[in-house]
């Protein structure tokens, strides 16, 4: 429960295209997403099915895509740290969450459970 809200609370803020200075090196397509057994690159193809609002978003965002891919790569203790300095930077990410969070962490649940068949 507590990975599925760190996944969801990460797709959602990074979703809304906030950026983050450099704090961890860019993942790599197949690296493997914590929490999970599935690499970036399954993650983003299961998010295009499951959710492709947040994809877009996130392409349409400068630093959206970056700050996914650096939130989905980080151990799960540096992953909340990422998530909540995303969060005060950018209350208004924060309160889409918040107003959406069970819509968001039924998304992010579908893509954990399904993201090893893409």
């Amino acid at each position: 429960m507590i990975r599925t809200r760190i996944i969801a609370g990460a797709a959602a803020v990074a979703a809304a295209g906030l950026t983050l200075a450099p704090a961890v090196a860019s993942a790599a397509p197949t690296d493997k997403v914590a929490g999970t057994n599935c690499t970036v690159a399954q993650v983003e193809r299961a998010t295009q099915v499951i959710a492709p609002e947040a994809i877009a978003v996130m392409n349409g965002t400068p630093g959206g895509r970056a700050n996914a891919e650096k939130v989905l790569a980080a151990p799960p203790k540096e992953r909340e740290k990422l998530i909540a300095e995303l969060a005060k930077d950018n209350p208004a990410a924060a309160s889409y969450y918040k107003a959406n969070r069970a819509q968001v962490d039924a998304k992010i649940a579908k893509v954990i459970a399904e993201c090893h068949k893409y």
